[in-house]
């Protein structure tokens, strides 16, 4: 018998093994292990010319068959995080919107009412406007400070005869920005008028004995900057926002608020009513996972189109797979995937509304169901015999009369089609 060994690390460049998080227990391996050893001993041998189509043709069979086994068992599994996985609804999104931070268990609801009163503000001052060609400030030194919870900074500015109001005004903007003080200073324009305007980066009520976040003030020989320009002039005092959860009234020194740690909320605006958060199945996965396997049992149709005829000795992919589909269409079609003209699954509509409700993903998948027992009976043979489908000369029978087990791998080296760091 010859059997080419290039099989065992055939890969070719359009054919890179799949990563898979699959872990086997020794209880599987041995069952995988005694099934080859009993499918070899009532195996005949046969004489297999290896081509570079025929290696891909049955590595594409194997890793169809796989991905099929995945994707069964995750929904036959109704801890599978196919069902567990969960998104955020908001029934005003231009108001409330969210996240999770970490995906639920139990820890919450099926829905929390969300009334937001009032938005933490930051702290805002504006000062006068003045003429931006204009000087209001004497030629000279001036000083003043401006007073954070992070301390006293002071800042000195000189003034010459071909200063602007205008060009004041930035270089004062520029300065407090540069000092990263928790304060965002800009000039504002209003036709021939310019003023400044500071703004706190943090929202809510400070713990300071004035409420504010900064306070500015002039300095010793500071000529009334401050003054002269109003910089002192709050126009937005800081507050925390005002909500209710349920009903119960709570604040926040922010419009981002954290729920045990688990649900984070953003607040964009006074509600006037309750918005409904809900929490509910996140089909996104679930969609990306029902595609994996409908891309890989096409792609088994499509490789048992190419397979061609099928000579003695040899299984009909087409014949076994595609009796799955047409056993079970109806159940298939209810549940929202269509069955076309050539054997190939899609969705029937871009929603897939009926798919991802009343549970039919896990009723189609479920471990007792007829198409699930199909399905896995027809991948554990796809994965443990791929050579079936592929047409060979028999070049001996098995000897029916001999109770000797034989070595597993011995005696039919690509049954099980083993690859190093592969299958």
């Amino acid at each position: 018998m010859l059997v080419s060994n290039n099989i065992y690390n055939h890969l070719s460049a359009q054919l890179v093994p799949q990563k898979r998080n699959t872990a086997h227990k020794s209880s599987e391996l041995k069952a995988v292990y005694s099934n080859m050893a009993k499918l070899n001993k009532k195996s005949p041998l046969f004489l297999v010319s290896l081509s570079e189509q025929k290696q891909e043709h049955i590595i594409d069979i194997k890793e169809s068959a796989l991905t099929l086994k995945d994707v069964a068992d995750s929904f036959s599994d109704p801890e599978s995080t196919v069902y567990s996985q969960k998104t955020l609804y908001s029934s005003d999104e231009a108001s409330i919107t969210g996240a999770f931070r970490r995906q639920p268990k139990d820890e919450l609801p099926a829905s929390l009412s969300i009334e937001v009163d009032s938005l933490a503000t930051e702290q805002v001052n504006v000062g006068e406007y003045v003429r931006s060609d204009d000087r209001s400030l004497p030629v000279g030194s001036h000083r003043f400070a401006i007073d954070t919870s992070e301390g006293l900074s002071q800042f000195n500015l000189s003034v010459s005869f071909e200063d602007t109001n205008l060009s004041i005004q930035n270089r004062i903007a520029d300065s407090i920005n540069s000092r990263e003080l928790g304060i965002n200073a800009s000039v504002l324009r209003e036709g021939a008028n310019s003023a400044l305007m500071l703004q706190s980066t943090e929202t809510g009520a400070p713990a300071s004995s004035t409420g504010l976040h900064f306070s500015l003030k002039d300095e010793n020989g500071g000529q009334g900057l401050t003054q002269i320009y109003g910089l002192s002039d709050v126009a937005v005092m800081p507050q925390d926002s005002q909500f209710k959860i349920n009903g119960e009234p709570h604040s926040s020194t922010s419009n981002h608020i954290s729920i045990n740690q688990i649900v984070e909320l953003d607040f964009h605006r006074a509600t006037g009513k309750p918005v409904e958060i809900g929490f509910v199945p996140d089909t996104r996965y679930a969609k990306e996972q029902l595609e994996s396997f409908m891309d890989a049992y096409n792609n088994l149709v499509g490789l048992a189109e190419k397979e061609g005829h099928v000579g003695i000795g040899s299984r009909s992919l087409l014949r076994d797979i595609s009796g799955i589909v047409e056993k079970h269409r109806k159940t298939l079609e209810h549940a929202g995937i269509t069955v076309d003209d050539t054997g190939r699954l899609s969705m029937a509509d871009s929603e897939n509304t009926n798919l991802f409700k009343e549970e039919n993903l896990s009723e189609l998948f479920k471990a007792d169901s007829e198409f699930r027992k199909d399905i896995a009976q027809a991948t554990d043979r796809l994965t443990l015999d791929p050579m079936a489908y592929i047409n060979k000369l028999i070049v001996t029978y098995p000897n029916k009369e001999d109770k000797a087990a034989g070595a597993t791998y011995t005696q039919s080296l690509y049954s099980g089609l083993m690859y190093n760091n592969y299958a």
